[in-house]
């Protein structure tokens, strides 16, 4: 389990995406021999962002298709009667470490040369959702409980981080809520249903916990500091890079190919 990747998925979600029917993540190993892997293909009313972990892949992607396209094309589709592409492909390569998004319905194709290893992560809007979207001072706890989902089991940590004596880093999703005006407070929603409350002037401090940020010495003395550190929501360690789950089957959303 990789909770730093769980991290990207909340700021992912939260920046981009929003409140989803659907969220699904795909991890490909694979052992290339320069042939396509599974062909040209689209992978429907999804939106993906590509990791690239080890290795390199080269990717061939189009313009969106129509709705309704059958998800596997023909080798070479679409061409002009000369047999050339038509305008808007683009091929590259994607070393590790480069993030690649794909709009829905986005014909793809990849070779692999050598050794590959990347994540797909994936998501599959509400019907009528809009294209980009923020939080409304509306939003209610219970749609937050979508955006806050955390992927995370209870496991063993081999190696700890080292603990910093300045900054702060943001351990779990934290989604602030409209504020109370009567009581002159706000509630942060964290996963499961947990809440902590705080003071209206930490209201700055709250909204920015969304996107799972490192707080820098500065942000790090703001109002609401010490709650949020209690609840466990801030921590002077980094998020460890590898979990080993204690019931593997425990985790959910994850499929392997």
């Amino acid at each position: 389990m990789l909770p730093r990747l769980m991290r990207l998925m909340v700021t992912l979600r939260i920046a981009f995406i929003g409140p989803a029917q659907e969220e699904c993540s795909f991890l490909f190993m694979v052992e290339g021999r320069g042939r396509p892997a599974m062909g040209l293909h689209h992978d429907g009313d999804v939106e993906s962002f590509w990791l690239q972990i080890e290795g390199r892949r080269t990717v061939t992607i189009g313009p969106p298709v129509p709705p309704g396209t059958p998800e596997d094309l023909p080798a070479g589709w679409p061409t002009r009667s000369g047999g050339a592409r038509r305008s808007g492909w683009w091929t590259g390569a994607l070393e590790p470490g480069t993030l690649l998004y794909l709009q829905p319905r986005t014909p793809h194709d990849v070779i692999c040369r050598g050794r590959s290893l990347a994540i797909s992560l994936t998501w599959k809007r509400r019907r009528g959702a809009r294209t980009a979207w923020t939080p409304s001072a509306s939003f209610t706890r219970r749609r937050a409980a979508g955006l806050t989902t955390w992927d995370v089991v209870s496991g063993r940590v081999e190696r700890i981080p080292r603990a910093s004596r300045e900054r702060l880093w943001t351990q779990v999703p934290a989604l602030a809520g409209p504020v109370d005006r009567a009581r002159h407070r706000l509630p942060v929603w964290l996963p499961d249903g947990a809440v902590v409350w705080l003071p209206v002037e930490a209201a700055e401090l709250a909204r920015r916990l969304a996107l799972m940020p490192s707080l820098l010495p500065g942000d790090a003395r703001a109002l609401g500091r010490d709650s949020l550190v209690e609840h466990g929501v801030l921590a002077l360690r980094d998020l460890p890079l590898v979990i080993l789950p204690a019931d593997p089957a425990a985790l959910d959303g994850w499929r392997f190919a």
